[in-house]
């Protein structure tokens, strides 16, 4: 166990946590740190983000990734790192790979942490070994599954991450997809060409409350993403995910789009009076942070900003929307 990366993640939390806790993330701390430190890949720094959802009990999940370059780096990794997945590790560092790396997502908020959901970053590359994922994750039929979703995929969607979730009812496979900024523009001037590509890709149900968070997600300025369930049937889940991507900024940019009159404020004011959050919201600005620390011989940035906003949709009903931070460190250089 690599003490000093725990140490860090420590830090992480409580830094974006301090003033804000109760209010947003709970009292499942202690199982978040358990559950990063199963995550771990030899002495790999990860990037965490804190999953938040915006209304209902303050609670949390916990996504932690290992990057590209850091997967390469540091094989080959033992059979138990990053919670039992090395093999798929050392697969995907076995030749130079597109895309971004690997991520396990623990269900913290649900106190479930022994199940999580495996993902790879293919960051829309075209060609992807889909097949070689899911033998090392053992859901060789799934490669069927994927491949199917893959070819119904309307012009202008490109595969951000797929996985699996082995821990939910159905053991679904999860893919997300990230929508190009014309076809974006497209959609928050016509919300019903957005349903049409929904049915495109498979996905049946449709309505006044998919039109409305599609237009508002696409009228944004910000990234629009989709995520799907697909099934063992091949069909798709009743429920949608529409992001909005933020830019990954310095907390000082990152803090200004949350205020009364910034972007995502005005995304949020939507929220609210939609629903499926309360004021909470207004508690992100004081989860994010940019600070400078040494740690051993060398000097770091740690920081937390927002991500993403999720909307969920499900037989046309707006159920929720969560918030992801993401939270690491970064090397400082001379000259940085």
């Amino acid at each position: 166990m690599n003490a000093g990366v725990t140490m860090l993640y420590e830090t992480l939390y409580r830094l974006a946590s301090k003033d804000v806790e109760a209010d947003l993330f709970g009292t499942s701390a202690p199982l978040a740190e358990e559950a990063f430190r199963r995550a771990l890949a030899g002495t790999s720094t990860p990037i965490v983000w804190f999953e938040i959802p915006l209304s209902g009990s303050p609670r949390f999940d916990l996504h932690v990734a290992h990057g590209n370059a850091d997967i390469h780096e540091y094989a080959p990794f033992t059979p138990d790192a990053m919670d039992r997945y090395g093999e798929l590790l050392n697969w995907f560092a076995s030749e130079p790979r597109e895309g971004g790396g690997l991520a396990l997502a623990y269900d913290v908020g649900d106190g479930r942490i022994d199940a999580p959901a495996v993902h790879v970053n293919v960051n829309g590359a075209g060609a992807f070994d889909a097949g070689g994922f899911f033998d090392y994750v053992g859901r060789q039929e799934a490669t069927a599954l994927y491949d199917g979703f893959a070819k119904r995929l309307p012009q202008g969607w490109h595969i951000w991450y797929f996985g699996v979730h082995p821990g939910r009812p159905g053991a679904p496979v999860r893919v997300d997809c990230f929508v190009d900024e014309h076809l974006k523009h497209t959609y928050a001037a016509e919300p019903a060409r957005f349903e049409e590509d929904l049915r495109k890709a498979g996905f049946a149900v449709g309505g006044p409350a998919v039109r409305c968070v599609g237009a508002e997600v696409a009228a944004s300025p910000f990234g629009m993403e989709l995520q799907f369930d697909v099934l063992s049937d091949g069909a798709l889940g009743q429920t949608v995910g529409v992001s909005a991507q933020f830019p990954l900024v310095s907390a000082s940019a990152a803090r200004s789009l949350w205020e009364s009159a910034g972007d995502a404020a005005k995304l949020m004011d939507f929220t609210e009076d939609s629903g499926v959050a309360d004021a909470r919201w207004r508690h992100v600005r004081d989860t994010m942070f940019a600070k400078a620390v040494r740690v051993g011989d060398m000097l770091r940035a740690l920081y937390c900003v927002p991500l993403f906003a999720k909307f969920r949709v499900c037989a046309d009903e707006l159920l929720d929307v969560k918030i992801y931070l993401q939270s690491g460190a970064v090397e400082l250089r001379a000259g940085t």
